[in-house]
């Protein structure tokens, strides 16, 4: 398969099992979640998919990824009513802890900042106005 096969392919099945996953989705673990589907990664024949599911509540990761695991068939078969395929790729659902990451550690960034008593940087200091104008200089 075309590189630029492979990668319009990735992005119609992250179109499609993004719109299954939140919004079909009847399992109860995974709709109070609210799941979003943040990337797809397609092996290079196409019959293998890595889905990157991030939960928007907070949840029980490992839980919500049995959930996941345990609905993937109801998942590839309504992929596969809607792909133009002819094999619908294995779905492998992997839950992504990015955003979450990056939420702790900007937390924990600005606790080492106010623990330090660092002083705000230049950009957050107020810079008082020189008052000049034209008729002061003639």
């Amino acid at each position: 398969m075309s590189k630029r096969r492979n990668a319009r392919l990735q992005e119609e099945i992250l179109r499609d099992l993004a719109q299954i996953v939140e919004f079909e989705s009847r399992d109860p673990v995974v709709r109070d979640a609210f799941p979003t589907v943040m990337d797809v990664r397609l092996s290079v024949d196409g019959r293998y998919a890595k889905v990157y599911v991030a939960a928007g509540a907070p949840v029980d990761v490992d839980t919500f990824l049995s959930a996941l695991r345990h609905d993937a068939s109801f998942y590839r078969r309504t992929l596969a009513e809607r792909l133009t395929q002819r094999h619908t790729p294995e779905l492998q659902f992997v839950v992504d802890e990015t955003v979450e990451r990056a939420i702790h550690l900007d937390e924990l960034l600005r606790q080492d900042e106010s623990d330090l008593g660092l002083a705000p940087t230049d950009s957050q200091q107020e810079i008082p106005e020189e008052r000049t104008s034209a008729t002061d200089e003639v």
